[in-house]
C-alpha cells in the first residue's frame, strides 16, 4: 500500500472536508461565531505560525523540495525566517497588498453579517465555485499544475467549457440557497425596511465570497508556481500574521466605547475554549486547503468546501427537527432536495468533464469524478434521511395538552382551598411548609374567609420567594432595606409600618408616587395586625436582584437550617419584641443631597445585553446556557424550547420562564438584549417587585397597577362569546426594551407585529378565495373595504381599519367564522435612539412621513375573541382584565407575577413560547376546529379570575406575605409562630 506522502492531495482533501464538517457542526452553538473579530484574529494568528511550520516539515520530509538549509532549524531561526524573509521579499508586492485587503475586508464584512444575521441568506457559500469560475474567466494568466505541467486555461475550448461550468455552478448555488430557504424555521427577527444598511447584508455576503474567490485563486497560483515553495508558505504566514495585527488594531480602536471594551476583553472561559477549538479547526482546514491547492484546481477545493458545509448544515437541521417541521409536504421535499441533488451532481460531473487533464502515469492528479461521487453519496443520504423522517403533513394540535392540564388545574384548585377551619389551615400549613404559621395567622385566616378567598392553603410562591432570606440575618435584612430607602437614585419607594399605622417614605419621584399610594391603600385594612417594619418597593419596571447560584444555594441551605430549628420549638412567641439594632430612621429627614448619592451595590446596565452577565451566573454549570451559545438570532433553537414544549406547544408554563435551558433568548427579548432601565445587584437585597424574571430573586407582590384598576372593563360589561369577532387583536407600544444599534429587530413585540403583518396577507388571500363563491351578497366595494388596511397605514402596517369594525369586516370575520387578524403598533416610537426610531417608523408604518395609528379606547379589546398579551419592559398589566373579559387570552412572557401559581396554562389562558413559533398553530386551532375549546378556556378563565383575582384576593396575598416577612426581619424569628390552643405566648 502506498504511503500517505504518495497521495498528499487525497489526505489533504479528507482533512479539509473533516475540519469543514466539524466547524459547521458547531455553527449554531459555538461562542466563536458570536465573536467574529476574536475568532478571525485567533485563527489568523494560528495560521501565521502554522503555515511556515508545516512548510518546514514538508520540505524536510518530501524529496520533491530542496531544503533551504541543512538540519532542523532552531526556534529562533525558524521565527526569523517567518518574519524577515517573507517581509523582505514579498511584503511590498501588489499581491501581498491585495490579499491583505481581501482578508481584512472579508473579516469586517463577516462581522457585519453576524451582527445582522437575521438579514442574511443561508447557503450563499454554495456560490463560491461560481465566483471562482468567473474569476478564472476574467484572469488571463495561465495556471500551471506542477505535477502535470499542463495549462488548463490554455486547453482548446477551455473558455467555453468554463462558461458552461459557471452556469452549472450558478444553478448549484441557487438550488442550495433555495433548499435551505425551504427548510428555514425562523424566530421572526426583522430585517428593517429599506433604505437601511441591514438590507444590504446579502450583498455583503456575496462580496465576501468574491473576496474569498480572489484569495483562493491567488493562493493557488502561488502554490502552483513551482518556485520558492518555502517562501510561498512563509509569505502566506506573514499575510495572516499581518491580518491579525490589523484586525487587533481595529478591535482596540473600537474598545474605546465602554460596551465594546467589556465585550472585547471580558471573555468567559467557555468563550475562550470555543474560540481556541474552532480556531484550531479552521487553521487545520486552511493548512490542508493550502496544501491541496498545490495539486488541484481551486474550483475543486471550493466544491469540497461547499458540499461539506451544506451537507453538514442540512444534517444539522434534520437532526434538530427543523426540516421535519418545515418539509411537511412532498412538493417541498421533491423541489428542495431533488433540485439540490440534481444540481450538485451536474456541477461535479460538469467540472470533471471540463477540466479533465491528460496524464502520463497512474499517479496523476486526483480525479474530479471522485468529488462527484462524494456529492452523489452525500446528498443521496440527505434525500433518504429526509424521506424517512418527513412527517408527511402531520400537524399536531394542543388538544391532548389541554385535557391533561385541565385535570391538573382542577386538582390544584380543589387542594388550594380544602381547609374549612382555622385548625385545619394550621395543620395544612405545617404539613406543606414544615414550620408553624407566623403570628397573627388567625387574623389572616379570618380576613381571607371574610372575603371568600378560594385559596387558603397554597401559597407556595411566597415560600419560594422568601426561603433565601431565611439564610440572611434579620439585622442584615433591616440594614439592607434601609440602604435601599436612603438612596433615592435606586428608584425605590418605601412603606413604613409602626404601631399599626402606615406612612410612605420621602424621596420618591412624583411620577411614581401613585404606586406607593395604591400600595398603602392595599395594606391599610390589615396594618394593625402587622409588626413594625420598613419595606422597599421597586419603582422601575425591570427586576433588580440577581444572585449567583453558588451564593443562592448557600442562602437556601442556611434558610432550611433556620426553618428546621423553628420547626422544633414547642413554645412559640408572637410579634412585639424590640430589634437590635432597631429600624433606622435618619434618612427620613435627609436633605436633597441624598439624591446625588450612588449605591456601590447596584450597577447600571441599561441599553446593553444582560444575559451573559446576569443570567448565566444564576444557572447550574451543566445547564445549556453554560454549555453552548445560540448566537444566531434568526434561527429557532428547537432544543432550547424542548424541555417545556410538547408537539410544538407549551406544556410546562413554569419551566418556559427558566432561562437556564434557553441560551437563544439572549437575543430575543428586549429586557435581556437592551433594557430601558436596569440597575441590578448580585447581593440579596430585600426588594419587592411587581414582576421578575425566573432567574432573579426579587420578592413578588400584587401590582399597584392592577389593584388600582388602571385598566379595567368599564361597568363590568362584557360581550358574549358568540357576539365577538373571531379575530386576533393587539394594540400597543414597542416598550419591551430601548432600541439602539438595531436591537429592536428581535424584540418580542416587534417580532409579533411583524409576524402578524405577514400572516394577515395569507389570511386575506384565503378569505377572499373562500368568500367569493359563498357570500354573493357582499359587494366588491365592501369586500375590498374588509380586506384592505386603512389609508392611514401603509401596506406594511399590520392593522385593519382602526375605527369600529364595519359591517363588511364583521361579515369577513363571521362568515363561516373565519379568523381575522387585527394587530398594530400605535403612536410614535420613543424608547429608541434617533436612527432606530426612524427605522421602526419606516418598517411598521411604511414611510418617514406616515402618520402613526392613534391609540384606541381600551374597551375595543372586548369585541375580539383572541387577545394577545406580551411582555413590555416588565409584565403586562392588561392580562388580568383580559382574563375577566370572556375573550381568550394568549400570553407570551418571561416575567412572572404573584398570581402565577393560581392561573393555569391551557385551563385559563393559552401559553405561548416567546419565540412565537407556536403562535399561529395555536391560533389556527383555537380559531377554527378548536373554537369550542377556546370558548371553554375563555369562560373558565373569566370565572376563575372573578373568584381569585379580585382586589380582595390581592389583599389576602399581601397580608400573608407581610406576616411572613415580619417574622423574617425579627431577631427572634426562630421562636415566632402561631399555634392553635393558646400555646402562642
Amino acid at each position: 500500500m502506498a504511503s500517505w506522502r504518495q497521495k498528499p492531495a487525497l489526505v489533504a482533501s479528507c482533512i479539509l472536508g473533516l475540519s469543514t464538517a466539524f466547524v459547521w457542526s458547531r455553527y449554531y452553538k459555538s461562542a466563536a461565531f458570536e465573536r467574529p473579530f476574536h475568532f478571525s484574529i485567533l485563527t489568523f494568528l494560528f495560521c501565521g505560525l502554522a503555515l511556515p511550520a508545516y512548510a518546514k516539515y514538508i520540505i524536510h520530509t518530501d524529496s520533491r523540495y530542496v531544503p533551504l538549509s541543512d538540519g532542523s532549524p532552531s526556534t529562533k531561526t525558524f521565527l526569523a525566517d517567518i518574519i524577515k524573509s517573507p517581509l523582505r521579499l514579498r511584503s511590498l508586492s501588489p499581491s501581498f497588498a491585495l490579499l491583505l485587503f481581501c482578508v481584512v475586508a472579508r473579516t469586517v464584512l463577516y462581522w457585519r453579517t453576524i451582527r445582522t444575521i437575521h438579514c442574511s441568506w443561508d447557503g450563499l457559500q454554495a456560490f463560491l465555485p461560481f465566483f471562482l469560475a468567473v474569476y478564472d474567466f476574467l484572469d488571463l494568466r495561465p495556471l500551471h499544475l506542477p505535477r502535470n505541467g499542463h495549462d488548463a486555461q490554455g486547453h482548446p475550448g477551455a473558455s467555453s467549457a468554463l462558461t458552461r461550468y459557471a452556469v452549472v455552478a450558478l444553478l448549484w448555488g441557487l438550488a442550495a440557497t433555495d433548499t435551505l430557504l425551504l427548510s428555514e424555521r425562523t424566530t421572526g427577527a426583522i430585517c428593517p425596511a429599506s433604505p437601511h444598511i441591514e438590507r444590504f447584508i446579502p450583498l455583503a455576503q456575496l462580496v465576501t465570497l468574491a473576496l474569498d474567490a480572489v484569495v483562493v485563486s491567488h493562493v493557488a497560483k502561488l502554490r502552483q508556481g513551482g518556485d520558492g515553495q518555502f517562501r510561498t508558505w512563509g509569505f502566506l504566514g506573514t499575510l495572516f500574521l499581518t491580518s491579525a495585527a490589523v484586525l487587533t488594531f481595529l478591535g482596540v480602536w473600537s474598545s474605546f466605547d465602554r460596551a465594546n471594551f467589556r465585550w472585547n476583553l471580558l471573555l468567559s472561559w467557555f468563550a475562550v475554549g470555543d474560540l481556541v477549538v474552532n480556531s484550531l479547526a479552521v487553521t487545520v482546514g486552511i493548512v490542508s486547503g493550502v496544501h491541496l491547492l498545490g495539486y488541484v484546481h481551486p474550483t475543486s477545493v471550493s466544491v469540497l468546501l461547499t458540499t461539506s458545509s451544506i451537507f453538514v448544515y442540512i444534517q444539522w437541521r434534520i437532526m434538530d427537527g427543523t426540516m421535519i417541521k418545515v418539509w411537511s409536504n412532498w412538493w417541498g421535499l421533491i423541489t428542495g432536495v431533488g433540485l439540490f441533488l440534481g444540481a450538485g451532481i451536474l456541477l461535479h460531473l460538469g467540472r470533471a468533464a471540463t477540466f479533465q487533464l491528460p496524464s502520463s502515469s497512474g499517479d496523476n492528479i486526483i480525479s474530479r469524478n471522485r468529488y462527484g461521487l462524494f456529492a452523489l453519496v452525500a446528498f443521496l443520504l440527505v434525500l433518504c434521511q429526509t424521506l424517512f423522517m418527513s412527517p408527511g403533513g402531520f400537524r399536531p394540535t394542543p388538544a391532548p395538552i389541554i385535557a391533561d392540564l385541565r385535570r391538573e388545574s382542577d386538582a390544584w384548585i380543589a387542594g388550594a382551598g380544602k381547609s374549612k377551619t382555622l385548625e385545619a389551615a394550621v395543620s395544612e400549613y405545617k404539613r406543606r411548609y414544615g414550620i408553624p404559621p407566623p403570628p397573627n395567622f388567625d387574623k389572616w385566616y379570618e380576613f381571607a374567609t371574610s372575603v371568600n378567598s378560594p385559596i387558603i392553603d397554597t401559597f407556595d410562591q411566597i415560600h419560594v420567594d422568601l426561603l433565601p432570606y431565611w439564610g440572611t440575618l434579620p439585622s442584615v435584612l433591616r440594614q439592607r432595606t434601609t440602604h435601599l430607602l436612603e438612596h433615592p437614585s435606586l428608584s425605590m419607594g418605601g412603606i413604613l409600618i409602626e404601631d399599626g399605622k402606615i406612612d410612605i417614605s420621602p424621596h420618591i419621584h412624583g411620577t411614581h408616587r401613585w404606586m406607593m399610594d395604591v400600595t398603602k391603600d392595599m395594606v391599610e385594612p390589615f396594618a394593625r395586625w402587622l409588626p413594625d417594619m420598613q419595606l422597599a418597593f421597586n419603582l422601575d419596571d425591570e427586576c433588580r436582584v440577581s444572585v449567583p447560584l453558588d451564593r443562592m444555594n448557600a442562602y437556601t441551605e442556611e434558610g432550611l437550617k433556620a426553618r428546621a430549628r423553628l420547626a422544633t420549638k414547642q413554645s412559640l412567641l408572637s410579634f412585639g419584641g424590640a430589634q437590635n439594632p432597631p429600624w433606622a430612621k435618619d434618612y427620613l429627614g435627609a436633605d436633597e443631597s441624598i439624591w446625588k448619592e450612588q449605591s456601590p451595590w447596584f450597577v447600571g446596565r441599561s441599553k446593553r445585553q444582560i444575559f451573559y452577565e446576569w443570567i448565566l451566573p444564576t444557572c447550574p454549570a451543566d445547564s445549556p446556557v453554560n454549555k453552548y451559545r445560540w448566537w444566531n438570532r434568526k434561527a429557532e433553537c428547537l432544543d432550547c424550547s424542548a424541555p417545556h414544549m410538547t408537539n410544538g406547544f407549551v406544556s410546562n408554563w413554569t419551566l418556559s420562564g427558566d432561562l437556564c435551558h434557553q441560551p437563544d433568548l439572549a437575543y430575543l427579548h428586549g429586557v435581556l438584549l437592551s433594557p430601558s432601565a436596569m440597575a441590578p445587584s448580585r447581593t440579596l437585597f430585600p426588594v419587592f417587585s411587581q414582576s421578575r424574571l425566573y432567574n432573579f430573586a426579587d420578592i413578588l407582590y400584587p401590582s399597584p397597577w392592577n389593584f388600582g384598576e388602571k385598566v379595567e372593563i368599564e361597568n363590568n360589561k362584557t360581550i358574549p362569546w358568540d357576539q365577538k369577532l373571531n379575530s386576533v387583536y393587539w394594540r400597543g407600544a414597542s416598550s419591551d426594551g430601548f432600541a439602539v444599534h438595531g436591537s429592536w429587530q428581535t424584540f418580542l413585540r416587534a417580532r409579533f407585529v411583524h409576524m402578524a403583518s405577514r400572516a394577515k396577507l395569507s389570511v386575506r388571500a384565503k378569505s377572499l378565495f373562500n368568500l367569493i363563491p359563498s357570500r354573493r351578497d357582499l359587494s366588491i366595494s365592501s369586500l375590498r373595504s374588509a380586506l384592505t388596511p386603512s389609508t392611514s397605514s401603509s401596506s406594511s402596517s399590520s392593522s385593519y381599519p382602526l375605527s369600529e369594525p364595519s359591517q363588511a369586516s364583521q361579515s369577513v370575520a363571521l362568515a363561516e367564522d373565519r379568523l381575522a387578524i387585527n394587530v398594530s403598533f400605535v403612536g410614535n416610537f420613543n424608547r429608541c435612539d434617533e436612527r432606530d426610531c426612524a427605522a421602526e417608523h419606516i418598517t411598521f408604518y411604511g414611510s418617514p412621513a406616515a402618520e402613526p395609528p392613534p391609540s384606541l379606547d381600551f374597551q375595543e379589546h372586548w369585541h375580539h375573541r383572541h387577545l394577545v398579551d406580551l411582555d413590555g419592559a416588565a409584565f403586562s398589566g392588561r392580562f388580568l382584565p383580559f382574563l375577566k373579559s370572556g375573550s381568550l387570552p394568549y400570553r407570551a412572557a418571561l416575567f412572572r407575577t404573584w398570581w402565577e401559581e393560581r392561573v393555569h396554562a391551557w385551563r385559563h389562558f393559552v401559553p405561548l413560547d416567546v419565540r412565537l413559533g407556536d403562535l399561529w398553530g395555536a391560533v389556527d386551532y383555537l380559531g377554527g376546529p378548536g373554537l369550542a375549546e377556546a370558548d371553554e378556556i375563555a369562560q373558565a378563565g373569566r370565572d376563575w379570575a372573578l373568584r381569585s383575582l379580585r382586589k380582595e384576593d390581592m389583599q389576602v396575598y399581601m397580608f400573608r406575605l407581610l406576616l411572613e416577612w415580619g417574622r423574617l426581619v425579627d431577631d427572634r424569628r426562630e421562636d415566632l409562630g402561631f399555634a392553635v390552643g393558646g400555646k402562642e405566648a
